[in-house]
């Protein structure tokens, strides 16, 4: 009788395949409600190899993650166990291209917000019902990690299966991300190779048909692949059958101790705007010659930078400061100038050193680290407009009034000419440098913000040292300071300069806290400034020195702008229509023939106007970015954004400005130089614009 009962049921299932649902409904655990997940057949099947097309989809919220298939440093890859199913012989997983992330130090691939994993099941019988009983266990990650298990249920019969057009439709943009695989031949464009001296990898494959790779390896549960180079091998110019070959370098590290890969298979990702290949090749041993120059050009770069930051705008205040000291004390001895000179190089070695630690200690917590991004601080701003502002009135001479205050007397005391007050001078002489940014020193960053700690430490010194090059040399030759002109009634001249510069910073910071503060009461903090200032130049030098200095102030004004040249004086254009930065809407544009401008930049850094000022708004590139086939966009970094401190990071870049060029000859885009030239900006649209192909495709990063 129980026969017949169960035979019944399944000739009424065998008359109704509607009885089978073909999907989950959202599934969620709560116990962890940001993430959920479904699971779809899209009602495909192929009798021929009994498999049907299924697709797992996922949803995070927030800033919750989950994993590739190797995870990295952390984190587990997701799974479904199909153990309590039946009619189920496999199932073939395949994962889309996933996105890299750094937290606290840890290297890891995976996914955020959305991602859908294409999976094939194959069965035993076609016409029989097939019980998909899966138990998902997903990893997802913030600042902390859960595991959670999700439980998957359907009944179908795969020969019985209706189409179902969202399923199909989810699951076919889903494979299309996931890389294709190469079957390995004789000739194999790629190249596996294991040192096992040095515990690292060399992956060698041809450049023609790469632009700008991201190389992923995997294969290996328990050693981990991180990748410390990649560059380029020509060939020999008088050889014209050489090809280029990229390789890369990667460091290996497993948890059970030294790895050893030789004879083992490893999978090799290659992701590229244009495409996305899967290698899989066997490991042969290779000796890894690495470029033991390669620190040493980066510290030569190092020293450039930091001594080109000397006459950057942001450091002249202080430089003055340093002058009108030397100036003003004839009587100095060689010994006491080499000791202030020293005091000062001093404090700038410091200043770089604590640069360096407060990077490391954002790095380690895996926030976004790069070149001025103390700027985005409201805190530290303030403190900036405070110390600046107190030496701008220190050099009129304010604090050598006697006033019964022990903190003025401090103050007189640091402004003067101990030791300690130059080394304070070197100090903010380097803070205010770091909205500055200077030709290689932005080379010299990204190398130290992309390697370990020890090399950080190493490169901030070469630029500490590189800056204070010039007043170690005024302390190696103190003889220099005879050649400078004797005091004189002067000096106040000069002393009312240099204080006034200093006002002008402080005044430029405060500006800076607008995005923080309402305007209204910066307004009056700077009227406040303003006013406290010409008080005390009055008491100190008399009402006839404000005038004058006004008088002057507004002569020069006027005398600058008619010696300069006409595109100078005549007010900068407004008009052009920003978008803001969008990865996607970059890829879309160029798809349709557009030439992008991208402009990442801060209102801190002041490069960034510098080359807004003269070149951006000027003609020719002015009216060049005007034109219908222009898409510009901007990045606005003077506040902490996570998307564009990502944008800078894919990009090797760790500061502002930073400028790329992208079109449909130059999809990856053409970085340009920190400070821009015409000539470089023109050169780069006519090159990426479809109008003009590029004598060679390589040269499309030739400003990088």
């Amino acid at each position: 009788m129980k026969y017949l009962k169960n035979l019944f049921a399944l000739c009424l299932i065998l008359l109704s395949s509607s009885a089978f649902a073909q999907s989950t409904p959202w599934i969620e655990n709560p116990n962890h409600p940001p993430v959920k997940l479904r699971f779809m057949l899209t009602g495909e099947f192929d009798p021929a190899t009994k498999t049907m097309p299924a697709v797992l989809e996922v949803k995070l919220e927030d800033d919750w993650k989950t994993y590739w298939r190797s995870p990295g440093e952390g984190g587990i890859a997701p799974g479904i166990k199909w153990d309590k199913s039946t009619n189920l012989e496999s199932v073939d997983w395949s994962w889309p291209v996933p996105e890299h992330f750094s937290l606290m130090g840890l290297q890891t691939w995976g996914y955020r917000e959305h991602v859908s994993f294409p999976l094939l099941l194959s069965v035993n019988n076609s016409d029989a019902v097939t019980n998909l009983r899966g138990k998902v266990t997903l990893s997802s990650c913030t600042t902390v990690c859960v595991l959670t298990d999700y439980e998957v249920s359907l009944d179908v019969i795969p020969s019985q299966l209706s189409a179902d057009s969202e399923a199909m439709f989810i699951y076919n943009k889903a494979l299309s991300m996931v890389p294709q695989k190469v079957e390995n031949g004789a000739d194999s464009p790629i190249q596996i190779g294991w040192d096992s001296a040095k515990s690292k990898l060399m992956v060698e494959l041809d450049a023609g048909q790469w632009r700008q790779p991201e190389i992923l390896i995997d294969g290996e549960p328990d050693t981990v692949f991180t990748l410390t180079s990649l560059k380029k091998r020509e060939s020999d110019a008088d050889s014209n059958s050489g090809l280029t070959k990229l390789i890369a370098i990667f460091d290996g590290k497993s948890w059970l101790g030294a790895p050893e890969l030789l004879g083992k298979t490893l999978n090799v990702t290659i992701v590229d705007t244009q495409q996305a290949l899967e290698f899989s090749n066997e490991v042969i041993p290779v000796q890894v010659l690495e470029d033991e120059l390669s620190l040493m050009k980066v510290l030569f770069i190092a020293l450039l930078g930091g001594l080109i930051l000397n006459v950057m705008p942001c450091v002249l205040p202080v430089l003055g400061m340093k002058l009108s000291t030397i100036i003003a004390a004839p009587e100095l001895k060689r010994n006491e100038i080499r000791q202030q000179f020293v005091a000062s190089a001093l404090g700038i070695l410091v200043s770089f050193w604590l640069l360096a630690g407060f990077i490391i200690v954002l790095k380690l917590t895996g926030q976004a680290i790069g070149w001025g991004v103390q700027f985005q601080n409201p805190w530290f701003i303030g403190f900036m407009a405070i110390v600046t502002s107190l030496f701008a009135l220190n050099m009129l001479g304010t604090f050598e009034i006697n006033l019964p205050s022990g903190l003025q007397t401090k103050l007189a005391t640091t402004g003067g000419n101990n030791n300690r007050g130059h080394f304070l001078q070197g100090m903010f002489a380097t803070l205010l440098a770091t909205p500055c940014s200077a030709p290689f020193l932005g080379t010299a960053v990204a190398f130290a913000l992309g390697a370990d700690l020890l090399t950080l430490f190493v490169v901030f010194t070469a630029l500490a040292v590189g800056m204070a090059l010039p007043w170690l040399l005024v302390a190696l030759f103190p003889q220099v300071a005879n050649y400078f002109p004797k005091p004189g009634r002067w000096m106040n001249i000069v002393k009312v300069f240099f204080s006034v510069m200093l006002l002008l910073t402080s005044l430029w910071l405060i500006t800076l806290l607008s995005n923080f503060i309402a305007s209204g009461i910066l307004w009056v903090l700077a009227g406040l400034l303003v006013l406290l200032f010409i008080l005390f130049m009055a008491k100190k030098h008399g009402a006839p020195a404000v005038v004058a200095s006004v008088s002057l102030a507004i002569l020069f004004g006027s005398v600058t702008a008619f010696m300069t040249s006409e595109q100078w004086a005549r007010p900068l254009p407004t008009d052009l229509v920003w978008t803001p930065l969008n990865e996607t809407e970059i890829a879309t544009q160029v798809a349709n023939g557009k030439t992008v401008f991208v402009d990442v930049t801060a209102d801190w850094c002041i490069t960034c106007k510098a080359n807004k000022a003269g070149v951006i708004l000027q003609d020719p590139v002015y009216s060049e970015l005007k034109q219908e086939n222009m898409v510009i966009m901007k990045g606005d970094w003077t506040k902490p954004s996570a998307p564009i401190t990502s944008y800078l990071q894919r990009h090797n870049r760790f500061g502002v400005p930073f400028n790329v060029v992208y079109g449909p000859n130059a999809p990856q885009g053409i970085a340009l130089p920190e400070i821009l030239s015409s000539a470089e900006v023109l050169s780069a649209i006519e090159r990426a614009s479809s109008g003009a192909m590029a004598a060679n495709p390589s040269d499309q990063r030739s400003y990088n």
